[in-house]
């Protein structure tokens, strides 16, 4: 933007170069020169390939991978060793005892087992969804006190031209003292300005750099990207695909895990067979005799039928499938709201960047000239330069809006995105 300035040749000041509209360049701002910038996308790499979050991630399938591989082993078998005396016979009996499962209980539970891997595999990416876009709403929250700051410090720089001129203009005798003080006491509001929003980019910087690593955020004094979302994609599309959303997947899986787990208490009512496979001697003092033994045990279900376990495991199966069902209706419900809402908001932020800011930067150029003129007073030049700042602001505040809401609806719907 140009600024007011002095014309030394004639004793007068008036404005320089026409105001630099900023419009939609305003939510792209460039980063200092020679700054090493962070990007959204290494953002998010660096704050999911944190060792402890992976670990975190690991042993939640690790831990169900287990469970898989304790339902897949059998049973162990039991040894059993006896040895009785009477008189002068000794009788020596040696037992391998086996469980067997004849109701098909433990292949269920073997199924479930491994529908829990899927549950966790399922929770473990929701997780990284989730966590992705927490850094990507902290990520873009640095950008917008960034370039919040970039703007007030403009300003700043513009009112202090501004008063250096009119201090030049006071002693000639063009302009009252009054003039040049108003100026300096907006000058002085926007530093104040400035200096709050520098404190809150340091906090927005503190809290990105928590969760992507204080060591590798080092390296970074800058971010770089664009405030104001792309393009939504059709409707939909995304509600045909929402059935590939992890946190979905998660629900259905476990739905599922539930419905294996009371097919497994159901069959649970047929006993285990225990097989016996033994070796029998007899000695005494004229003679000795052995001999193999079989046995065959099973209990008999007459008072425990595991009813209770049945009904219990029943009703978590028809929970299950209630909440999956439940959550499917309630997620396609958010990403239409989502959907539309981020669709109206970025348009609302493109359309005022592109006819408030033109028109903000018009009415500086004309109270510019107007109080070159002796037309208006220093009052209405500070209005329009007020508007012209909050316009600007403005614009950056409505591009974070926009942008916020699009991370909530990809967060719904990033299985499907990408």
């Amino acid at each position: 933007m140009g600024f007011l300035r002095s014309r030394p040749s004639a004793g007068r000041w008036a404005p320089t170069t026409p105001v630099r509209c900023l419009g939609l360049a305003a939510l792209a701002l460039p980063v200092l020169a020679g700054a090493e910038p962070l990007t959204e996308p290494l953002g998010i790499e660096l704050g999911l390939n944190q060792s402890e979050f992976v670990r975190l991630l690991d042993s939640r399938v690790e831990a169900a991978q287990g469970n898989l591989v304790a339902r897949q082993s059998w049973v162990n078998p039991a040894i059993q060793l006896s040895r009785e005396e009477a008189g002068n016979e000794t009788e020596t009996s040696v037992w391998l005892h086996q469980r067997l499962d004849l109701s098909g209980q433990r292949s269920l539970k073997r199924d479930a087992a491994r529908m829990g891997v899927g549950v966790a595999e399922a929770g473990s990416e929701t997780q990284r969804i989730q966590r992705a876009a927490e850094i990507r709403r902290r990520f873009y929250r640095v950008l917008f006190h960034q370039q919040q700051r970039r703007t007030l410090a403009h300003w700043v720089a513009r009112f202090s031209a501004v008063e250096r001129a009119m201090e030049r203009r006071e002693a000639a005798g063009d302009v009252s003292g009054y003039d040049r003080r108003r100026i300096s006491r907006e000058r002085v509001a926007i530093v104040a300005r400035q200096r709050r929003g520098g404190a809150q980019l340091e906090a927005a910087w503190q809290q990105l750099r928590g969760i992507i690593g204080f060591e590798r955020s080092r390296e970074f004094d800058a971010v770089e990207g664009r405030l104001l979302p792309d393009e939504l994609l059709p409707l939909a599309a995304l509600l045909e695909s929402l059935t590939q959303q992890p946190a979905l997947l998660q629900r259905k899986r476990r739905a599922e895990l539930m419905r294996l787990t009371a097919g497994a208490v159901m069959r649970s009512r047929i006993p285990e067979v225990t097989v016996g496979l033994g070796h029998k001697s007899v000695d005494a003092p004229n003679s000795s005799d052995s001999g193999l033994m079989l046995s065959v045990s099973l209990p008999l279900p007459l008072f425990d039928r595991k009813q209770g376990e049945h009904q219990q495991a029943a009703a978590e199966a028809q929970r299950a499938e209630s909440e999956y069902r439940l959550m499917i209706q309630e997620i396609q419900a958010d990403v239409r709201a989502l959907w539309h809402k981020a669709g109206q908001l970025r348009d609302n932020a493109r359309l005022f960047a592109e006819q408030s800011m033109a028109t903000s930067y018009e009415l500086v150029r004309i109270a510019e000239s107007s109080y070159h003129a002796g037309e208006i007073g220093v009052l209405e030049l500070i209005d329009a330069y007020r508007s012209a700042l909050e316009a600007e602001i403005t614009v950056l505040q409505l591009a974070l809006e926009a942008r916020l809401v699009r991370i909530d609806l990809d967060e719904m719907t990033e299985g499907v995105m990408q």
